[in-house]
């Protein structure tokens, strides 16, 4: 049987009807659908945050906030199993930070709670939804190197653990964002690590399609904050959406698509039922951008133009003509074999900067 991965961004998911929002999706989806689901599953909205707070400030009022967000959220349900399960977490959470100071790995362990009690929401979510739904703990399957707040997963025995699990459910519902390291502690992946679960997962279980479901219709061609037209972009290779993650694009974890290179996964980004961003395998150029990004470099930023034939001398000579004339100490550097065209510049011109190139070199991809 087919098997698609659904991987559930923390940014829906911020109250009980939100969840039961998302399960009611997934239960249309699978009534169309003949399919067996993956589902990886992202903190609420801002919870992780909110432990990373505590963890690195000793604010215990971000630690309050996340257990009552939490236990808002379980109560709505009016579910007394489901409220016990949660007590029953945090009150163990609550222990570990009331009796132990935060190191790199137990930092970890408390940032993981998010993904964990966010899990158990999903699935009584799901089952209100009567969809029979199997769990399994991430931090007994995603096996992990010893890198703790920016694990890699080591995706040789992570398929081990993977083979011993029997597929003869349709849904099977994951935390995303958290593995278990080589020392046999909890591990995290990194911002937007739950993508990176869902790729990996994607790649182990030879899936046709990974959903990335997401509070936008699909992945904007800059940032909406700053450029003025943003664009959503239509169709983006593997290789251009690695390189999108190296000019810190919003919301591309560095890692996530690297397990799938080799593989013929199509990745849909966006909106329950509107995703409107392709990723794949195919590449293609026409002679525009795909994407501007950008990130510090010391005192300079440094603006990516990203996509295939970005490193060809035709643009490279067009960029030249634009800004030759416009902005002083600015340095364009050619990628040899990467999909991107890279220009440092200072602070002062950034915005004026970003949008001029948005408007230039940013096509319309059908």
């Amino acid at each position: 049987m087919k098997i698609s991965i659904f991987k559930i961004g923390g940014s829906i998911l911020s109250s009980k009807n939100s969840y039961i929002n998302i399960s009611s999706y997934i239960k249309d989806y699978l009534e169309e659908n003949d399919e067996n689901l993956f589902i990886v599953v992202s903190a609420i909205k801002g919870a992780t945050d909110l432990l990373i707070d505590y963890c690195d400030k000793g604010n215990e009022d971000s630690l309050k906030k996340f257990v009552i967000l939490y236990e808002q959220i379980s109560s709505s349900f009016d579910n007394k199993n489901l409220i016990n399960e949660i007590k029953e977490r945090i009150d163990k959470l609550m222990k570990i930070t009331n009796e132990a100071s935060v190191n790199i790995a137990l930092k970890d362990y408390i940032v993981s709670y998010g993904e964990k009690l966010s899990k158990i929401i999903m699935k009584y979510a799901l089952n209100y939804n009567d969809i029979d739904v199997e769990t399994l703990d991430a931090d007994k399957i995603i096996i992990t190197n010893n890198n703790y707040g920016d694990a890699s997963i080591d995706l040789i025995e992570t398929k081990k653990a993977l083979d011993k699990i029997k597929i003869n459910k349709k849904v099977f519902l994951i935390e995303g964002f958290i593995g278990r390291s080589y020392d046999n502690n909890v591990t995290t992946l990194g911002r937007g690590g739950s993508d990176y679960t869902a790729s990996s997962l994607a790649y182990l279980l030879n899936a046709e399609k990974l959903y990335l479901v997401t509070d936008v219709p699909g992945i904007f061609s800059s940032d909406p904050k700053i450029v003025k037209n943003p664009k959503i972009v239509k169709r983006l290779s593997f290789e251009e959406a690695i390189e999108a993650s190296k000019y810190k694009v919003k919301g591309i974890n560095y890692k996530t698509f690297y397990p799938l290179l080799k593989t013929n996964v199509n990745v849909y980004v966006g909106m329950p039922n509107n995703y409107n961003t392709l990723i794949n395998n195919n590449t293609y150029y026409n002679g525009y951008a795909k994407l501007i990004g950008y990130k510090e470099n010391g005192i300079d930023k440094l603006v990516g133009l990203i996509g295939e034939g970005m490193n060809k001398e035709d643009i490279i000579n067009k960029v030249n003509e634009m800004l030759k004339n416009k902005y002083d100490e600015l340095i364009i550097e050619k990628n040899d074999t990467r999909p991107s065209l890279s220009i440092y510049i200072k602070n002062y011109n950034f915005y004026e900067l970003l949008n001029s190139i948005h408007d230039k070199f940013i096509g319309d991809y059908k």
